[in-house]
């Protein structure tokens, strides 16, 4: 290897350690925000916590995240060809505002249902739907600072929305103000709070005047509502196990294990930090054989053993760090979490292939593969709880998403290999 070629080696690996350091303390904060709240919470009421912002979260995945990939994918073609990103944008917004109205319609149709589900009043409700508006309004302006190639500044929105959340629940602890109420208000202050600070790092010159060229529409909508099968069936993933445990078990014990799936979580959005990174790179450069030959065989084998190590290292701590911190309040935590890791390691295996699908558009197979994922984990939990208790809901986590890497791992070397002429 050249001087040169090592040097332009280190350069691309010093903006991912910096990218991705920034992004994972910002997820770290986050995941670290409701463990925080734990501790001053009873485990029934953390259990009520974690249902409502699971609701809260569904209508923000379903709606924003899902519109995140197809907005980027079209941005950066768009800014390759033109430096411009306005049809895209476009689309996005009013994509996003046809949304915004969806979830408070279905809100207030469901309220009953939804405070039911949760274990909250009608009221607090509200609160789930001023999460959502903060979450959104976050992802939003992170989208447009990494759809206009500004990586830097969109982990440095995401730090400061993680560090928000830590900073205000750890002062309400402070002042012994930690309920379920105020928990749930973190989301649009923090939310918020971003917008205000980043918005003047946006270059609307990019972005304006505002065009809805049917061509982007079309595609962008064609690419969207694939991702919004694959979004919520992969958040069912996420969240499913809760909607039997929620049949099969107590409150109490809902509680200890979403602070295990709460770590699981954070590990899992530390993770897609590598996808927020590569996609730009990948669509950019979707037809350099020699880029995505690095991508693949060189770049991808080296992050999966790092990926792995860190893993590794956290299922060995859980034990000893619990304790250390709940004492003996969660005593089902530590195993939970250590199952739930091996669903890690699967994750970190599949999320390395998925620019490489989306830039190519594959996304009718990724977003099947997600169904089927969320298909066979309710299944699965269906079977394993009533037998094994939270142990059952863990263990069908962890096999559904072997089961995808596996199927993911068959797609390249049949399919995605020969488009990329590797």
């Amino acid at each position: 290897m050249t001087f040169g070629k090592i040097r332009i080696e280190f350069r691309q690996a010093k903006g991912l350690l910096g990218f991705g350091f920034l992004q994972a303390v910002g997820q770290v904060c986050g995941m670290a925000a409701p463990l925080v709240a734990a501790k001053s919470l009873s485990q029934e009421i953390f259990g009520s916590y974690c249902l409502a912002k699971m609701v809260a979260f569904f209508f923000s995945t379903l709606f924003v995240g899902s519109l995140q990939t197809p907005f980027i994918v079209f941005a950066n073609q768009e800014r390759a060809a033109g430096g411009k990103i306005n049809n895209a944008f476009s689309v996005q917004c009013a994509l996003l505002g046809i949304s915004s109205a969806a979830v408070v319609v279905l809100s207030a149709a469901f309220s009953r249902q939804i405070a039911a589900f949760a274990d909250i009043t009608a009221k607090d409700v509200v609160l789930v739907v001023l999460a959502f508006a903060g979450v959104s309004a976050k992802s939003l302006l992170c989208n447009v600072l990494l759809a206009m190639g500004h990586r830097m500044k969109n982990a440095t929105a995401e730090l400061a929305f993680g560090l928000l959340t830590l900073f205000i629940v750890v002062l309400l602890d402070l002042f012994g103000a930690v309920t379920l109420r105020s928990v749930m208000a973190i989301y649009p202050v923090a939310g918020l709070s971003v917008v205000v600070l980043f918005v003047r790092r946006v270059d609307f010159s990019c972005l304006l005047p505002l065009r809805f060229e049917p061509r982007y529409w079309r595609e962008m909508f064609d690419f969207a509502k694939w991702i919004v099968l694959g979004s919520t069936a992969v958040y069912f993933i996420n969240w499913g196990d809760n909607l039997v445990l929620r049949v099969y078990v107590s409150m109490e014990r809902i509680g200890s294990y979403n602070l295990a799936y709460q770590v699981f979580k954070g590990v899992l959005a530390l993770v897609f930090v590598l996808y927020g990174y590569f996609l730009p790179f990948v669509s950019e450069h979707i037809d350099d054989r020699d880029k995505m030959n690095a991508y693949i065989r060189v770049k991808r084998p080296r992050i999966l053993i790092l990926g792995a190590l860190v893993i590794l290292t956290m299922y060995a701590a859980a034990p000893r760090v619990c304790a250390m911190v709940y004492g003996d309040r969660y005593p089902e935590a530590p195993a939970i979490f250590r199952t739930l890791s091996i669903g890690a390691l699967m994750m970190l295996h599949v999320i390395l292939y998925a620019p490489v699908m989306n830039a190519l558009k594959r996304y009718r197979f990724a977003q099947a593969g997600n169904v089927i994922q969320v298909v066979l984990n309710l299944m699965l939990d269906l079977v394993l709880v009533p037998r094994m208790g939270l142990q059952g809901a863990a263990v069908a986590t962890s096999l559904a998403y072997a089961f995808h890497a596996g199927l993911v791992e068959v797609y390249f070397w049949t399919r995605l290999r020969k488009a990329l002429d590797l």
